[in-house]
């Protein structure tokens, strides 16, 4: 109900605020509320290391990882996916407590590109990027493969 204020907004993703992204003039639009549009939040914190986020979770502590990569964010493949990677990405996020990692496209499948393949965790490492293997961005993965967690 109201006003309808922004219409033909095209974000790349990497903007820091919805405002940011080109848009037609406030208030002129050529759509009705049946085309109104919401937005499930992701948290999306990385003091070091590429900015990473959780998303289709039920709340903010879980999701779909993904990972922000020339201006792209991007899913990571589970292949070798375990609680001990889910620790260091729910920590690099600013969680604490257990950690569960979910496979098989738990949270649904990215659009994306596949950023990471085969990481390996010991679980005392700051950044999921610590984990990387010299071959993680080369991958044989699907979306239905997309990592999650549970912080």
């Amino acid at each position: 109900q109201g006003f309808i204020l922004l219409d033909d907004v095209a974000c790349v993703g990497t903007e820091l605020s919805l405002l940011d992204c080109p848009h037609s003039n406030w208030g002129q639009h050529d759509c009705s509320h049946a085309e109104d549009v919401g937005v499930r939040s992701a948290h999306v914190f990385s003091p070091s290391g590429p900015p990473m986020r959780l998303v289709d979770g039920e709340s903010t502590k879980e999701g779909r990882v993904e990972v922000l990569l020339n201006g792209q964010w991007g899913s990571v493949c589970d292949d070798d996916w375990t609680d001990r990677d889910a620790a260091v990405v729910c920590r690099q996020l600013g969680f604490s407590g257990t950690a569960k990692a979910r496979a098989m496209a738990y949270f649904g499948e990215g659009h994306g590109p596949i950023h990471l393949d085969n990481v390996e965790c010991s679980g005392m490492e700051h950044t999921l990027e610590q984990c990387a293997r010299p071959d993680t961005r080369i991958h044989s993965c699907w979306h239905s493969e997309d990592a999650g967690v549970i912080c």
